[in-house]
């Protein structure tokens, strides 16, 4: 299956954006474009700044939330002007659009790549729901760009490493979710701290959105996960049985 790509607005707020983004997916042969919760309507202005990219205007699909928009993808990429500094700042770790180009270049599947508001761009929590973050490395006198700018770029570096056809499946998000569902019971058994569960969840999450896994190497991951899961089950029963019977062993007369 060839790559797909889908482009997500989060909220734009002018009609004019819209216009130029699509004409930046025009040219680098782009052609699915989804507006999540638009905070303006495409007019005119929009139209013309579109150019040549009328077909994909005409095209737009209207989200309710982010989450509507990703449905369906492979892989999720968010895009941030703002790296994260702390170690402890694991959303916001991005790669650069080369980096990123890279590892999916020889990947097929449904990719889906998010921008945010032209003026906030996208929240923590809306970087939560994607698998990659990438950034635009630049002055850091002024390093955010404007929002056609930078899809421009990462549309170019996107379109330069592109492969039409290739047999590196890679794994659905359900198979990383239950990647993720083994790990976490896995980690309860074991008696882990619930925050700590929770980032390390997190951190796996990263990992595997980061490295872009095949099928065949997150079913393996699956079903190791799976078998400790079931065997930390199994001593954890064993356990309670021990316990259970060394409370009922009747006590020695001194």
């Amino acid at each position: 299956m060839p790559q797909a790509f889908r482009i997500v607005l989060v909220e734009p707020s002018f009609e004019e954006s819209i216009g130029f983004i699509a004409r930046a997916m025009k040219n680098f042969g782009l052609n699915s474009l989804h507006l999540v919760n638009p905070n303006t309507e495409l007019g005119s202005n929009g139209r013309m700044r579109g150019g040549h990219a009328q077909d994909i205007l005409d095209r737009i699909v209207i989200d309710d939330s982010l989450s509507d928009a990703l449905d369906g993808l492979d892989v999720s990429i968010g895009t941030t002007a703002q790296k994260g500094f702390l170690s402890s700042n694991l959303l916001r770790k991005p790669m650069t659009p080369r980096q990123v180009s890279e590892s999916i270049a020889s990947l097929s599947g449904k990719i889906g790549i998010v921008f945010g508001r032209e003026g906030t761009g996208l929240n923590n929590h809306e970087i939560s729901l994607c698998d990659m973050v990438v950034t635009i490395p630049a002055d850091k006198a002024y390093s955010t760009l404007n929002l056609s700018h930078a899809a421009a770029i990462i549309f170019y570096e996107l379109y330069q490493s592109r492969v039409p056809d290739t047999d590196g499946d890679i794994a659905s998000e359900e198979v990383k979710r239950t990647i993720l569902g083994f790990m976490s019971n896995a980690l309860a058994r074991a008696r882990m701290p619930e925050y700590r569960i929770g980032l390390t969840i997190r951190a796996m999450r990263s990992v595997l959105g980061r490295s872009i896994v095949r099928r065949r190497e997150a079913s393996l991951l699956a079903g190791g996960f799976r078998q400790i899961s079931t065997a930390s089950s199994t001593i954890q029963k064993r356990e309670s049985r021990m316990e259970a019977l060394s409370g009922l062993k009747p006590q020695r007369e001194g």
